[in-house]
C-alpha cells in the first residue's frame, strides 16, 4: 500500500484543517481511501464529535464558500469551496455516529471507507477494520452484519465502488446484498438516482450495470429489463468516450475500427469533450445520460413527452433532463436508419435530424457508432464500419462547423410576414411555408428577405391553391 502523499489533497487542506485544529476533527471515508491509494482527492469528508455546524460555518466565512445545513437534527452540513482555477471542492461535516471515532467508523459502509485520518500532529490512519488490507487485496467487505439493514443502499454503493475501483465483491457481502435488496423499495428514488449516476460517471459502467443485473438491483433502479446485449453495448461506448476524453490512449486505438474512428473524428476530441461535460442539472452530466439513453434505448416509447413522464416515474430526472433522454432515445433510433440508407448525405438532411432532435442528436450519433463498435474482420464489415464513420463526420461537421448554414439558418421571414405578403390566415399552413423556406435555406443558400419572398411566391404559385 502506498504511503499518503500530500499532495494528492485539494489545495484548500492544510487552510480547512488549520481552521478545524481546536476541534479534533477527522478525515474519514473516500478521501481516506483515494490517499492510500496514492489517488487525488476530489471531496473531503470530516467526522467532528461536537458543533459541526458553527465548525462547517466558520470554514465557509474564512475561506469564501457556501454553507449548507443537510440535516439539522443530526448536525450535517456542507461546504462548497472553489480553488484559484475555479474547480469546485465539496467539503461535508458530520457528527460522530457514536461517543469516539471508532464508534463512528463501526456505522459506516465498507471497511475500505471505515477509515480516518487524524488530522492533528503527524498523520495517524485509524483502521479498526483492516481497510487498508481489503484495499491492497482490491476487496468489496461490510464493515459490520447490520450495514446494509442500516441503509439499503449501501447495496447499490457496493457495486459502483467494485466497478469503479476495479475490485471484487466477497460472496458474503454478495449474498448479503440478494437478501437486503428488498430494503431498496423503502429507500427514496432521489437518493437511488445520485448513487446510480456516481456509477454512471465511471469508470467501468457496463462491469457496473452487469453485477446490478447479476445481484437482482438493475428494477429497482430503472424500467424494463436489461438485454443481453446491452452490456457489449456499454462497454463499446465506455471505449468510444475514452477515445476522445484521453489524450492518449494508444491501447485502444490499436485496434484497426477504433484507430479508423479516431482517425476520421480525432479532430473533434476538444468539442466533444465539452459536449459531454454539460450539466442540464448541476452534478449530472450528458456523459452520464448517455449511458441512460443506451440502458433505456430498447424500450418502446412513444411521443417524446409521454416517453419523458414513463422515464421520470422510476429515474427522477428534471424535466429537461428526462426530455434529453426521451429524445436522444427517438434519435439513437432513427439514426439507426438513416445509416442503413446508402447514397451521398445532403445538408437538408442534416438540418432535418438536428431540426427534431437537437443536441441529442449529436449523442444518438455517437450511440449508434458504440452499438458498431466492434472488430471489424470482414471486408463487408469494415465497409459498412467506413461508411458510418463518414455519414457521423458529415453529420458532425454540418452541426460544430457549419451550424448557421445547415442547421440554424437565419430567419429570413417571420410567420407575419407571410400573412401580410401572401394575404393567408393564420394556421398550419403558416408554419408549413416556413419549414419550407428553411430547407430552401440550407439546400440552395437563399440570404435575403427579398430570397425568401421569391421562393416562397413560387411555390404557392406551383401548389395552384393546394395546401403545401
Amino acid at each position: 500500500m502506498n504511503m499518503i502523499n500530500n499532495e494528492n489533497l485539494p489545495s484548500q487542506y492544510d487552510q480547512i484543517t488549520d481552521l478545524l485544529h481546536s476541534t479534533r476533527a477527522y478525515l474519514v471515508g473516500g478521501a481516506v481511501r483515494d490517499l492510500l491509494l496514492n489517488r487525488s482527492v476530489h471531496d473531503l469528508d470530516f467526522a467532528l464529535p461536537e458543533n459541526t455546524i458553527p465548525a462547517a460555518k466558520q470554514v465557509a466565512d474564512q475561506l469564501g464558500g457556501s454553507f449548507f445545513v443537510l440535516d439539522q437534527e443530526r448536525q450535517t452540513c456542507r461546504v462548497i469551496l472553489r480553488d484559484e482555477e475555479d474547480q469546485r471542492l465539496v467539503v461535508d461535516f458530520t457528527l460522530f455516529r457514536g461517543n469516539t471515532i471508532e464508534e463512528d467508523l463501526s456505522s459506516r459502509d465498507f471497511t475500505i471507507t471505515s477509515m480516518a485520518l487524524d488530522i492533528q500532529g503527524d498523520i495517524q490512519v485509524i483502521d479498526p477494520f483492516q481497510g487498508a488490507q481489503d484495499l491492497k487485496d482490491g476487496l468489496i467487505r461490510l464493515t459490520s452484519e447490520s450495514a446494509l439493514e442500516d441503509d439499503s443502499l449501501r447495496c447499490l454503493r457496493a457495486v459502483r465502488l467494485a466497478a469503479q475501483l476495479d475490485f471484487r465483491i466477497l460472496p458474503e457481502t454478495r449474498d448479503q446484498i440478494r437478501r437486503s435488496q428488498p430494503g431498496l423499495e423503502d429507500v427514496s428514488p432521489e437518493r437511488i438516482r445520485d448513487e446510480f449516476f456516481r456509477l454512471l460517471d465511471g469508470p467501468n459502467q457496463s462491469a457496473g450495470i452487469l453485477s446490478l443485473q447479476m445481484l437482482g438491483l438493475y428494477p429497482y433502479i430503472l424500467p424494463g429489463e436489461l438485454s443481453p446485449g446491452r452490456p457489449r453495448v456499454l462497454r463499446n461506448l465506455e471505449t468510444l468516450w475514452s477515445l476522445f476524453l484521453l489524450d492518449h490512449d494508444q491501447e485502444r486505438a490499436a485496434n484497426w475500427s477504433r484507430g479508423l474512428l479516431v482517425h476520421r473524428l480525432g479532430r473533434y476530441r476538444e468539442i466533444v469533450r465539452g459536449y459531454l461535460d454539460q450539466e442540464l442539472v448541476p452534478g449530472r452530466s450528458i456523459y452520464q445520460l448517455t449511458f441512460l439513453i443506451s440502458l433505456l434505448g430498447d424500450l418502446q416509447l412513444g411521443e417524446i413527452p409521454e416517453s419523458a413522464q414513463h422515464i421520470a416515474q422510476q429515474v427522477p430526472l428534471s424535466n429537461q433532463e428526462a426530455y434529453f433522454v426521451a429524445k436522444g432515445i427517438k434519435a439513437t433510433g432513427n439514426w439507426r436508419n438513416l445509416t442503413q440508407g446508402h447514397g451521398i448525405a445532403q445538408p437538408v438532411e442534416v438540418y432535418r435530424f438536428f431540426n427534431r432532435f437537437g443536441q441529442a442528436g449529436v449523442a444518438a450519433i455517437f450511440l449508434g457508432l458504440g452499438e458498431a463498435l466492434d472488430n471489424q474482420q470482414e471486408e463487408e464489415s469494415r465497409q459498412s464500419w467506413i461508411e458510418s464513420l463518414d455519414k457521423a463526420r458529415y453529420f458532425l461537421e454540418g452541426y460544430w462547423e457549419h451550424h448557421l448554414e445547415w442547421v440554424d439558418p437565419p430567419v429570413l421571414l417571420d410567420g407575419y410576414d407571410i400573412q401580410q405578403e401572401f394575404h393567408i390566415a393564420p394556421g398550419p399552413r403558416i408554419g408549413s411555408l416556413l419549414e419550407l423556406l428553411r430547407e430552401e435555406q440550407v439546400r440552395s443558400g437563399l440570404k435575403s428577405r427579398e430570397e425568401g419572398l421569391e421562393f416562397l411566391k413560387n411555390q404557392l404559385s406551383l401548389s395552384d391553391g393546394r395546401d403545401l
